[in-house]
């Protein structure tokens, strides 16, 4: 966890390459990742922008800033280009 987890979130760098090795082993792709934002917008903020290393997958942010959480997804270019993604119920 990281020190201020309602800004910030962090994967340990071991349990990372542990998961990319397996998707990896499995023949599988990392298609998306996802994180919250407990008291922000669904939207890519500007440390998502510039940690956001995978072009290729999806970013799914979902909101828990109200009772009725919020859900949107992107893919963020590495020229910091957001594109919202449709999501299907």
């Amino acid at each position: 966890m990281h020190p201020t987890p309602t800004t910030r979130y962090v994967i340990d760098p071991r349990e990372q390459l542990k998961a990319f090795r397996s998707i990896d082993a499995a023949g599988e792709e990392l298609l998306g990742i996802y994180h919250s934002h407990p008291v922000s917008q669904p939207y890519p903020s500007p440390t998502d922008r510039a940690e956001a290393h995978y072009p290729d997958v999806v970013y799914v942010l979902v909101s828990v800033r109200t009772a009725k959480a919020e859900v949107s997804a992107y893919r963020i270019g590495a020229d910091d280009f957001i594109r919202t993604v449709a999501l299907i119920p």
